[in-house]
């Protein structure tokens, strides 16, 4: 196992960086000891209260379990943990990978719906983007629970367990997106375009329009 020197400012985040890293990408393993703060201040090149604090950081979010006698030890990741880990990247940079990793996910997410959908879970599209046109000012939560119920109908638990954790981030997005002039009435129409082609069962038509829905995003974000 190895680190690289802390050379940045909030060393203690740094650290927690570092190791949620090691953890997701499979370094680190649940159940793994982690070596003593003392050990660790050597690996990162910095002080042992830095360590100490960063140890702190990872044991209230829930990435570690520390025992006064059994040392420290891994926990288990979960979905959101993966979602929401901080990447060391500008934030522009970072929703830029999000709507990359959307347009794969959520191509899927329509394929199965068209297969899976029933008049009742259409309606509740149908409803969210009603409450976008009724209530504008709630348009990002609108657009959010669209994405969601769209990957309940999918009945893939693992799909829509990450697109809920992605949730966080997805709000990022909206804050510089949604309220781009014209954007919520493109949306109204972007859903109803994927909605028809649910209903019509035409998988082709799904997959462009929510593939151009994500992409008209990533245009605008390029201009806020």
């Amino acid at each position: 196992m190895s680190f690289e020197t802390v050379t940045v400012e909030k060393i203690s985040q740094t650290i927690v960086t570092q190791i949620r890293k090691r953890l997701v990408d499979g370094e680190l393993k649940p159940g793994e000891s982690l070596p003593s703060e003392l050990k660790l201040a050597e690996m990162f090149g910095v002080s042992r209260s830095s360590v100490r604090d960063a140890m702190q950081i990872l044991e209230s979010t829930g990435y570690i379990n520390r025992r006064k006698k059994g040392g420290t030890t891994i926990r288990k990741v979960t979905f959101e943990d993966i979602a929401n880990i901080y990447i060391p990247k500008a934030e522009k940079d970072a929703l830029y990978d999000l709507l990359e990793t959307r347009e794969v996910l959520e191509t899927s997410v329509v394929q199965f719906a068209i297969k899976r959908a029933n008049e009742q879970d259409i309606d509740e599209l149908e409803k969210t983007i009603d409450w976008m046109i009724e209530k504008p000012d709630q348009a990002a939560e609108a657009d959010i629970v669209f994405h969601i119920t769209l990957a309940r109908i999918s009945q893939n638990q693992v799909m829509l367990n990450i697109i809920k954790s992605l949730e966080e981030i997805m709000n990022k997005l909206q804050e510089k997106t949604i309220y781009y002039p014209g954007r919520i009435e493109e949306i109204v129409t972007e859903h109803k375009q994927i909605v028809a082609a649910i209903r019509t069962k035409d998988e082709k038509s799904a997959e462009r329009y929510m593939r151009l829905h994500i992409q008209k995003i990533g245009d605008i974000l390029e201009h806020v």
